[in-house]
């Protein structure tokens, strides 16, 4: 087994061998979509050129250099392509798509005691109890309302 490792280079067959491989891992990237498998695909594929240029590499080579451009790719993704997150805001809170999008009243707000009046409004074809601040024209049936934070299973929401 080690001969096979250090022999020489197999011409263009590993060329394909490299690029099969490349190629089966981003289909399988494709289909399960979580990004982990798109950096060992472009290592892959880069390997497979390697190979092309002639360059003295025999097998043992090549997944050595398949491993470090795998790992090097994947730890500067994760550094650099991070993806944005609002400041302060939990990752894990699924309140959070919420803020910003667009309600729709359901339930007319009514005025009661302290600051807030409350109501009810749509989003995303489910129902949610709200509250709002208290304004001099109540918030009528139908009107939009922008979603401001989700406090207590509440919406606070604002006219838009």
């Amino acid at each position: 087994m080690l001969e096979f490792l250090l022999a020489e280079p197999q011409g263009r067959q590993l060329f394909w061998a490299w690029l099969i491989i490349g190629g089966s891992l981003l289909a399988f990237e494709i289909v399960i979509g979580t990004q982990w498998l798109l950096w060992p695909a472009a290592a892959a594929v880069i390997v497979a050129v390697i190979t092309l240029t002639g360059a003295p590499a025999n097998l043992l080579v090549q997944i050595v250099i398949f491993c470090v451009l795998t790992l090097t790719m994947t730890l500067l993704s994760r550094r650099f392509l991070k993806p944005p997150v609002a400041e302060g805001a939990d990752i894990n809170d699924p309140h959070h798509r919420l803020i910003g999008q667009e309600a729709t009243v359901i339930d007319a707000f009514d005025d009661l005691e302290g600051q807030r009046v409350n109501g009810r409004v749509i989003f995303d074809g489910v129902e949610w109890p709200a509250q709002s601040e208290r304004t001099d024209a109540p918030i009528a049936l139908s009107e939009k309302v922008r979603i401001l934070a989700v406090s207590e299973g509440k919406l606070i929401v604002t006219r838009v």
